[in-house]
């Protein structure tokens, strides 16, 4: 194995991280939005929903590309589900983590709704990438 490829699934976990660290920004340290308008189809949902569900997509697609990478070098056939599956739970459970440590935040509130969010787009984002990396495999081997 090359040098350049092993170091590949530590800058992806890398991305993670720090993608990681940019929404535990802006649930925990950032201010709230106050009076947060709708927006989207049929206004249904705050902006803040949609900043949550684009977040944890984000999210997910990055822990499964490092996982994904991580599979396909130990030469696992598993690779795409077990990182979905991973992306998923681990997006999942880092959002629930930041909703509690919002509990500690003055002007911050716990809320189902963004953990509702936040899996929808955790789920969005890891089927995209599952879609993608499937498609991509498919083309280097015709």
């Amino acid at each position: 194995m090359s040098s350049s490829r092993a170091r590949t699934p530590t800058r992806r976990w890398l991305v993670a991280v720090l993608v990681a660290a940019v929404i535990c920004y802006f649930s925990v340290f950032a201010s709230p939005d106050v009076g947060v308008e709708r927006l989207g189809p049929l206004s249904l949902f705050g902006r803040d929903k949609w900043f949550h569900a684009a977040g944890y997509a984000v999210l997910a697609v990055s822990i499964a590309a490092a996982v994904g990478v991580r599979n396909h070098l130990d030469g696992r056939s598993d690779r795409y589900g077990r990182a979905v599956l991973l992306a998923v739970v681990g997006a999942v459970g880092f959002g629930i983590a930041m909703e509690f440590a919002q509990l500690a935040v003055p002007l911050r509130h716990t809320s189902a709704m963004d953990v509702g969010a936040d899996t929808v787009g955790a789920v969005i984002g890891a089927v995209g990438w599952w879609l993608v990396a499937r498609r991509d495999e498919a083309d280097l081997r015709s």
